[in-house]
């Protein structure tokens, strides 16, 4: 039997909510469309976070540079005060991804996914720390640099990639890529923060360290980038994929956050989730959530911030997607009905902020006021090699596995409490498989809709519970795999 036991006189501290840190989404046009803002303030309602990551700042999209008749550069920032003004509204602070190249200064034209990324370095890199320079002064301006100093600004995304930047096998270009925007940001104001290099990979981390520190290049990040399978972006959604075993990512966020305090730096995991595909199927599934629970919790002491990728599935690095399930990144679907990923935030969210010491690996147990909120998981690796494409596309009945007992000393004696058990897990929050048993590949109803909205919600159990002479409540609660419960337990009056 699993033991999970606590003692409400035995504090470990406070929590760290790293894990509401930040969240990501795909690019900055999507995020100004009403239907994805709409999603984002939803989530803000129920589980919040205090910052938001995105590609496509620079983006034509987003008119921010064009050329005069003298061939000098014409800045316009209107869009970009529209969609910053928005997030602020929400309650949320940009990671200012400084990226793509504006078309009118690339020295190439080489673009990435549908929506068409300019991945090439500058004609000028004196224009680069204009534009950097002219746009950090235009937010200066506009909302005060108590607030800017608050923000963070990384250079770029993934420069080690093929796919993301032209010049990916020399990283001295990124170096002055890096720098010269570092410095730009810099000359606004001093106690600005900047970091990157925004890597799919660690292996440039020591190296880009290094270089800032001798170059005494600004530098107040580290930020790169995980995901739970082999490899780096699926280009047409055709690769095979599948899942590493749950702990490497893990491990490996550990390794580089042992780099980075060497180095006196915090880790930003600016993108991070299961699978680095917008048509990986675990994304849909509950043991998604339960993989973004397992993470989370073992990564707290090796990262600053974690930013899940991403918040909802309006997004387009593929094109627009054609049917509700197709294993987008989203803890929302295309028309903002909770997966499973979503409960697991709101989840977090729910626990308190006082942390009592526990020994289980995979359980937290808080407390405030006399009331505990504990939130408990297990995760089973699912068969090695297999492919995720296949494997996830069809219902996962779990297994029972042993019970759980939860044990709480330190309560007052005799007495009763009431105890709310919600779960998650198959057909608890588990959208998906209702999906698959409807048969359909898009919501053409309002029934269908209002069908999957039903099963998007997670179940709950109450029952009572009383402490005896001693102090001590304990009860036992049956067990799936890949399932997770949050309990509340409440003193009755």
């Amino acid at each position: 039997m699993r033991i999970i036991k606590a003692d409400l006189t035995k504090e470990k501290g406070k929590l760290d909510r790293y894990f509401s840190e930040c969240i990501g989404a795909g690019r900055a046009a999507e995020v100004m469309r009403y239907a994805a803002s709409k999603q984002l303030e939803d989530i803000q309602n129920v589980c919040p976070f205090r910052y938001i990551r995105f590609h496509g700042l620079f983006h034509e999209e987003m008119a921010v540079v064009t050329r005069n008749e003298k061939g000098g550069l014409v800045f316009s920032f209107a869009y970009i005060d529209q969609l910053f003004d928005r997030l602020l509204e929400l309650g949320l602070r940009p990671v200012v991804e400084l990226s793509p190249m504006p078309d009118v200064m690339a020295k190439d034209k080489k673009y990435l996914m549908w929506w068409k990324m300019n991945v090439s370095m500058p004609k000028e890199l004196s224009e680069w720390h204009e534009l950097v320079a002219t746009f950090v002064s235009h937010i200066t301006a506009r909302y005060g640099r108590e607030e800017i100093k608050k923000w963070y600004f990384e250079v770029w995304n993934e420069p080690d990639h093929p796919a993301f930047f032209t010049e990916y096998e020399d990283i001295t270009k990124y170096f002055e890529l890096y720098d010269t925007a570092a410095f730009a940001v810099r000359s606004v104001d001093a106690d600005y923060k900047v970091g990157g290099p925004a890597t799919a990979a660690p292996d440039w981390l020591s190296a880009f360290i290094k270089h800032c520190k001798q170059k005494n290049v600004p530098l107040d990040f580290v930020s790169t980038h995980s995901y739970g399978v082999k490899g780096f972006f699926d280009d047409n959604g055709d690769k095979i994929l599948s899942l590493l075993p749950v702990g490497d990512i893990v491990s490996a966020v550990k390794e580089t956050g042992d780099l980075c305090k060497a180095y006196e730096l915090p880790l930003f995991l600016t993108e991070w989730s299961s699978s680095f595909s917008p048509q990986d199927p675990v994304h849909d599934t509950y043991f998604g959530a339960v993989f973004i629970l397992n993470t989370l919790k073992h990564c707290a002491e090796s990262a600053q911030l974690m930013s899940y990728w991403t918040y909802t599935d309006i997004f387009e690095e593929l094109g627009p997607p054609m049917t509700l399930f197709h294993g987008g990144f989203g803890i929302l679907t295309v028309n903002g009905i909770k997966k499973p990923a979503f409960h697991a935030f709101r989840f977090l969210s729910l626990i308190f902020d006082t942390e009592l010491e526990c020994d289980d690996e995979n359980a937290y147990v808080t407390e405030s006021d006399g009331e505990i909120r504990a939130l408990f998981w297990n995760i089973v690796q699912p068969p090695e090699k297999i492919n995720d494409k296949e494997y996830f596309k069809k219902r996962l009945v779990p297994k029972k596995t042993e019970d759980a007992k939860l044990v709480l000393d330190g309560a007052e004696n005799n007495v009763s409490y009431t105890v709310t058990v919600e779960t998650l897990g198959y057909r608890s929050g588990d959208i998906y498989s209702e999906w698959l048993d409807m048969g359909i590949e898009r919501i053409e109803t309002k029934e269908q809709e209002a069908r999957l909205k039903k099963a998007s919600e997670t179940k709950k159990t109450v029952f009572s519970a009383s402490s005896d002479k001693d102090g001590k409540l304990e009860f036992r609660l049956e067990q799936y795999e890949n399932t997770a419960y949050f309990v509340m337990i409440k003193r009755d009056k």
